[in-house]
């Protein structure tokens, strides 16, 4: 056997379903941002997606329109009424599949698109925009959830020079320690820099990375998604001739505090901006994006996944889609769902979100859910709950999502189990006079 034979295979590409919209949903919109942020001490089962601003309206004179290659902000929003941009806050709850429009205290940040959000803890930080008084301040706003349920915006305050305002930049949390603003374009030029702050120092400040390597080239609307292990991945994106890119480049921190770029193997199925990017695991999904001319990428492509352990781009082949049902979570035939741009995306466990964007002339207000468990457990969300129930079931069909919604209550009965057991007293009184013991095996 030789060694392109014995090299493990990617999985497939899950493709994303569409998810029921329950609750008070966030509406048609494009260029807001979805950041995920788990419950105490990182209980997924807790955890939360937070939407944030975006337009919500399209100039009737420039429907569909993809003008965005002008450096000019007013012209580079074509398309897209700014007066429409909202600051308002949805939480979509993950564990009963429901939305949620909350009010926070403090004062919010300016009416935006096309912003830039990472998750620092149990904190969402938004950077840069544009709205309808122009490009956004420089200034970071943090929406703080440390209080679950009473969440409240606070404005930060940094200590000298840093990324300029703009838009169309990428902000991702690296290493769980920095916070990494990359690109965009500040209404002039499209632009290349990149810039780090340590969250673990005060007072903070902002260090303009100038280091060597392998550098990208100045792009918008590229995305960039942080692994595990502290890689930091830029893909894709517009350069300045506006040209769709299909590269990816590594960056990454070395003990001695070098951060360094790396170029990845090989390139996206096609170039694209405006698409979404996010890990789950050591795989980077890739879903739509815009090409130019008002055009969205090719069905084949509108999904992807560069599986980062193999070195391999994997693109939708019509194959299965390796759902947790053991592959049957694809299915085959048109992957048009996809197939938008200026939407967002997150992930939580196995699972990948996409809300919104634009397609054609149209906003989009849908959620689609794609699963890349490959029959991992499932416990991040309530089986008993129906937007669950409905989506595994337009994913597996009805018998094999009565199958996987049966284990994953099983999962969750041993997961309240081992809870309660570890909760109990000392000197409880189990099975057989055994202090701790329930009669069930764990």
């Amino acid at each position: 056997m030789d060694g392109d034979e014995s090299r493990p295979r990617p999985l497939p590409v899950p493709r994303p379903r569409a998810f029921p919209v329950l609750g008070d949903a966030p509406g048609p919109r494009c260029g807001h941002t979805l950041t995920a942020i788990a419950g105490p001490d990182g209980d997924l089962s807790k955890a939360r997606l937070i939407l944030f601003g975006g337009a919500t309206a399209l100039e009737g004179s420039a429907k569909g329109s993809d003008s965005s290659s002008s450096p000019n902000p007013a012209a580079s929003a074509a398309g897209i009424r700014l007066a429409g941009a909202t600051h308002e806050v949805h939480v979509f709850h993950v564990r009963s599949g429901t939305w949620e429009k909350v009010v926070p205290q403090g004062e919010p940040p300016s009416p935006r698109a096309a912003h830039a959000a990472a998750a620092v803890g149990n904190m969402v930080v938004i950077q840069g925009g544009i709205g309808p008084a122009g490009l956004a301040t420089e200034d970071l706003h943090v929406l703080d959830f440390t209080g679950h349920d009473r969440p409240r915006w606070h404005r930060v305050l940094v200590s000298g020079a840093g990324p300029s305002a703009r838009y169309a930049h990428t902000l991702s949390l690296v290493a769980n320690r920095f916070l990494v603003a990359m690109g965009g374009n500040d209404g002039k030029s499209t632009l290349g820099d990149a810039w780090a702050l340590d969250t673990s120092e005060k007072p903070y400040a902002w260090r303009k990375i100038t280091d060597t390597g392998e550098m990208p080239s100045p792009r918008m609307y590229a995305m960039a998604a942080a692994r595990g292990d502290g890689l930091l991945l830029l893909c894709g994106g517009r350069d300045t001739s506006g040209t769709p890119l299909g590269d990816a480049y590594g960056f990454a921190r070395h003990r001695d505090g070098r951060w360094e770029w790396h170029a990845a193997p090989g390139a996206m199925p096609m170039g694209r901006y405006q698409h979404g990017a996010i890990f789950v695991g050591n795989r980077l999904h890739i879903s739509g994006g815009a090409v130019g001319g008002g055009r969205m990428v090719d069905e084949a492509c509108a999904t992807s996944v560069l599986d980062t352990n193999a070195g391999q781009w994997v693109a939708h082949s019509g194959s299965s889609g390796g759902g947790a049902a053991g592959g049957s979570g694809g299915g085959t035939g048109s992957d048009d769902s996809a197939r938008r741009c200026r939407h967002a995306v997150s992930s939580v466990g196995p699972f990948v979100f996409i809300y919104g964007g634009l397609k054609g002339s149209q906003l989009l207000d849908d959620l689609l859910v794609a699963d890349d468990s490959n029959g991992a457990e499932l416990t991040i969300f309530d089986p008993r709950a129906q937007p669950w129930v409905t989506w595994m079931d337009s994913m597996h069909g009805n018998a094999a999502a009565a199958q996987m919604l049966a284990k994953a209550a099983m999962e969750e009965a041993a997961a309240a189990l081992s809870v309660q057991r570890n909760s109990e007293p000392d000197g409880a009184d189990g099975v057989g006079g055994v202090p701790g013991a329930a009669g069930a095996s764990r």
